[in-house]
């Protein structure tokens, strides 16, 4: 989808048009290059983009005082852009410099103590400081610092041709690495005008949901775990491992890297579709088993209610996206809300909560989980013994665009400028793991510490997509 720009010359003009657009559209994240600053847009109409350019002093009036989801953004243009923000609540550099992280935002009071969990951790994780401020047990703030291992991979591609980028895009994270490539794709296939066959399309989507199948089983283990059902947990990751499998017989990659590619398939996939769609058959089953046992444990569901409530405004404050998104209360998904490949003629039904807790973000991937094989079924389906075409050659125009994706945890967002010569001039992605970190920090406050890593395993986010 072809991103929209418009240019206001006075700074404090553009920070009132951005703030109105936030009121008629669907914040997404902003991001600067070498001339602009970008600020992301997202509409029922499509995406869209409102940008500036940094004349001189690159001074721009911060957005995030009043809309909190672009602090993250605002941090990175000023460190990563040297973008002046007036205005800027947290000033802090985002990344880490020389080795070192800026010192953590704490409370101070009496009888607050502080505590630091991170950088480094017990489990294979990567690297991320917490900092809590507690009165006793209660949490009264939560500081997430992240970027202690920050790759420089957008300013790596800058040059590449698109054929050569696809690769190293779907690397950046390996738990959402099909959700990225699919963005990825359709921002180069838009610029190439570009449109799959509908024979693609259903692959891709059945690739896309098999990240989904496999995410939201490792994330309703890794919930039942925090919450002490190691019953819950060894049968989910046992399920999750079944399913990535199932993955690597489906395009020969457990993590599903290159099965999507600008142009259509990045690898073969789906070759023998009778095993597979008799494997898938058999995992669905016993899914459903886990599910309807997992949910009837009353004692393990009465630590998930009222663990990490996240108010809608809160949500929608700090850009929350995806399941995190939904269970608070909201009702966006991309697969729906901008409709893209075969979920225009195959749209799911869209997993909602309420309630805003843990047990709220784990109900909906449990309905998202059930919704994903069903997909899957249906696509397969329509595909039935087709040939796939082959991969197509692209070529894509100098321009802008944005791919945007519903991916296992929300939205992801890849940027794309291209170059007069077909090469990638400007890269951003935003994963919604980036998105949603800041508020895992929220959904903490007024919790009790014991209850940190079940709230934290009910988003169950991604480092690497911010170290990215």
């Amino acid at each position: 989808m072809i991103s929209v720009g418009t240019t206001a010359a006075d700074v404090r003009t553009f920070h009132e048009d951005v703030i109105a657009e936030c009121e008629n559209g669907i914040p997404a994240g902003a991001y600067a290059d070498a001339d602009f600053a970008h600020y992301l847009f997202l509409s029922a109409g499509g995406a869209s983009t409102l940008s500036r350019a940094l004349h001189g002093e690159r001074r721009l009036h911060a957005v995030s005082g009043l809309v909190p989801l672009f602090s993250w953004d605002e941090r990175e243009m000023a460190q990563e852009w040297g973008v002046r923000f007036d205005a800027l609540p947290d000033d802090r550099p985002f990344y880490a410099h020389d080795g070192a992280m800026s010192a953590a935002r704490i409370v101070h009071g009496e009888g607050i103590m502080q505590f630091v969990v991170g950088p480094v951790h017990a489990g294979i994780i990567e690297s991320g400081r917490f900092t809590f401020s507690s009165g006793g047990e209660t949490i009264v703030h939560l500081d997430a610092q992240l970027g202690y291992a920050h790759r420089g991979i957008e300013r790596a591609l800058q040059g590449a041709l698109p054929s050569q980028a696809a690769a190293k895009v779907a690397r950046i994270c390996g738990g959402c690495s099909a959700s990225r490539s699919y963005a990825f794709a359709l921002a180069i296939e838009a610029l190439a005008d570009v449109e799959p066959e509908p024979e693609i399309e259903l692959v891709r989507l059945i690739v896309a949901e098999l990240e989904r199948v496999y995410n939201h089983l490792a994330d309703l283990a890794a919930s039942a775990s925090g919450a002490g059902y190691a019953v819950g947990f060894a049968r989910g990751m046992a399920l999750k491992e079944r399913a990535m499998r199932l993955c690597h017989a489906a395009c020969g990659h457990r993590l599903l890297f290159d099965a999507i590619a600008p142009g259509g398939l990045g690898r073969p996939v789906l070759e023998d579709r009778v095993p597979f769609g008799a494997e898938l058959a058999e995992l669905e089953r016993d899914v459903h088993l886990y599910l309807t046992a997992l949910f009837g444990t009353a004692s393990m569901m009465s630590r998930w209610e009222r663990a990490g409530i996240v108010p809608y405004e809160t949500a929608k404050a700090f850009g929350a996206v995806g399941p995190a998104y939904r269970a608070s209360g909201g009702s966006t998904d991309i697969r729906t809300f901008i409709p893209y490949g075969a979920y225009r003629w195959l749209p799911p039904s869209v997993a909602c909560g309420a309630s805003a807790d843990a047990r709220a973000r784990c109900e909906v991937k449990r309905d998202e989980t059930v919704e994903s094989f069903a997909l899957i079924r249906r696509a397969l389906h329509e595909l039935s013994d087709a040939s796939l075409p082959p991969q197509r050659p692209v070529e894509p125009r100098p321009g802008r665009a944005l791919g945007v994706v519903e991916g296992p945890r929300g939205t992801e967002l890849v940027a794309v400028h291209v170059d007069e010569r077909g090469r990638i001039e400007r890269i951003h992605v935003i994963s919604a793991s980036y998105r949603n970190w800041p508020i895992v920090a929220r959904a903490m406050e007024n919790n009790i510490v014991p209850d940190f890593p079940l709230v934290n395993k009910s988003f169950n986010l991604c480092y690497a997509c911010a170290d990215r």
